[in-house]
């Protein structure tokens, strides 16, 4: 049984676009999370500081 060359080269294209897909989406959550820390970790800071 021999797989069709151009079944396997739109295999592999759809397996790049999925890769392609799956790395935006963690980039973005995880610039998403740097933000929502940074954010976070700057309150924490202000209310710390000004407490004294």
């Amino acid at each position: 049984m021999s797989i069709p060359n151009n079944q396997l080269k739109t295999d592999n294209q759809r397996l790049a676009v999925l890769c392609l897909v799956m790395f935006s989406a963690y980039g973005g959550l995880s610039e998403f999370c740097g933000i929502v820390g940074c954010r976070l970790a700057r309150a924490l800071y202000y209310s710390i500081t000004n407490r004294y």
